[in-house]
């Protein structure tokens, strides 16, 4: 929070020179170069006075009771949230620039796109800025997440803003009266000039097309190794695309990834703990092949739970979010499809649930097909402590137990075997 406070000294007997020397005031406002007002920048001043203020929700700010006839030098700030509005689909336009099929015309997109402070714009700005979007980066390191220039500012070459040194304040020197003293705020990285101004999460209006993400559906069973191949059907609508990959850590450990596809490690950013995979992709403007269903990576997974893949892999917004950008330059969205081979193929013993438990527990599996079945539990020693047989339905089933039933604590194991299947796990019942 901040204060702004002044001492109003009053003249009761009139002895004081009839001009006030307090009616100097600078005032202004701050916004983006397509005029969006910027809330919640800290704006400073310096010189004949030290003063701090915010800009407030019209990007306004006014520093009043100045004295006339002193210096002053107004600077804004603002470095937080740097992920705000930059996407890969701004990568899309800094690498369309930099290859020269498609310029970045406006002198304020070209300071945003110099992410590393170089007054140049190349494949080291785009790397950087893919590492924010994986969250490799949580910042970026050259420069702070907002920079502003003096409004009045000309720039004498639009296509190299860095020809002359941009100011960055505004100096105000013989304060006479009420000054303007305005800025344009640029967001770094954000080409697109998408980032929110105002606090609130920037959204995107997206359209009905999306871009399908595959792999084989598989049956995982505890303790074994697998290869998952990802893929990506219809890239040639594409312009790029980025999303988070999420891997349940209880059902499945991240072994490690196969850059056999398309993407390459500096496309992923792998966070083997939490079970999540960050994607950012571009593909080249010119020249690139894009076949129907092409692979772009393999992930090599260790299951810990018998389960469908499907139940284990997924894409989300969690991190990055799962967007795709179409030739026209849309927003599309993006899902992964889990298909061809059916889990129904093969039979799954599932882990009961509530585990450990008290009262009551109910074990599920599923049948490929309708078949008699025998649900045994034993204890350590292998004493068989309760049997049920029964005809089950093709699909998923369900047997609940109760502690009654059992009428034991501690360490079991339950086992179900039918024709062609069978599987044991363990549970544990406490009092």
């Amino acid at each position: 929070d901040f204060c702004v406070t002044f001492i109003e000294v009053q003249d009761n007997r009139k002895v004081c020179p009839t001009a006030n020397p307090l009616a100097g005031e600078i005032n202004g406002v701050i916004t983006t170069d397509e005029t969006e007002p910027v809330q919640g920048v800290t704006v400073d001043i310096s010189g004949g006075a030290q003063m701090t203020m915010n800009s407030s929700n019209n990007g306004n700010f006014s520093f009043k009771n100045l004295i006339k006839g002193s210096d002053f030098t107004v600077a804004a700030q603002l470095d937080k949230d740097h992920l705000n509005g930059v996407s890969t689909f701004d990568l899309v336009l800094m690498q369309k620039h930099i290859l020269g099929v498609q310029a970045i015309s406006s002198p304020y997109r070209l300071i945003a796109a110099d992410v590393n402070n170089s007054k140049t714009i190349s494949t080291l700005d785009i790397i950087q800025v893919r590492k924010l979007i994986l969250n490799i980066d949580t910042k970026f390191s050259n420069v702070p997440s907002w920079k502003f220039v003096d409004a009045s500012y000309q720039f004498p070459e639009a296509s190299n803003p860095w020809s002359g040194a941009f100011p960055e304040v505004v100096n105000v020197n013989d304060l006479a009266g009420k000054v303007q003293a305005n800025f344009v705020a640029i967001k770094m990285g954000d080409i697109n000039g998408n980032a929110a101004t105002n606090g609130a999460v920037a959204s995107e209006i997206r359209g009905a097309k999306e871009l399908i993400l595959s792999t084989e559906e598989q049956v995982l069973q505890a303790g074994q190794s697998y290869t998952v191949a990802i893929k990506a059907k219809d890239l040639a609508m594409t312009q790029g695309y980025q999303f988070t990959m999420e891997i349940d850590p209880a059902l499945a450990q991240i072994v490690g990834i196969d850059y056999n596809g398309l993407m390459k490690a500096e496309h992923l950013g792998v966070f083997t703990k939490a079970g999540k995979i960050t994607a950012s992709y571009v593909l080249a403007p010119l020249g690139q092949a894009r076949l129907d269903e092409t692979i772009l990576f393999t992930l090599n997974l260790k299951a810990e739970s018998d389960i469908a893949l499907s139940k284990v892999l997924g894409i989300s917004s969690r991190v990055t979010n799962a967007e795709a950008y179409s030739l026209s330059d849309e927003v599309m969205g993006l899902k992964l499809d889990v298909g061809s081979i059916k889990a129904t193929d093969l039979a799954v013993l599932y882990q009961n649930t509530p585990n450990p438990f008290t009262t009551e527990t109910t074990i599920g599996f599923y049948l490929p097909q309708a078949s008699k079945g025998v649900l045994t539990i034993r204890d350590v020693k292998g004493a068989l402590i309760y049997r049920v047989e029964s005809n089950y339905a093709k699909g998923d089933n369900q047997v609940l137990l109760k502690e009654a039933q059992l009428r034991t604590t501690g360490v079991l194991y339950y086992t179900l075997e039918t024709q062609d299947f069978t599987a044991t796990k363990k549970m544990v019942i406490v009092k």
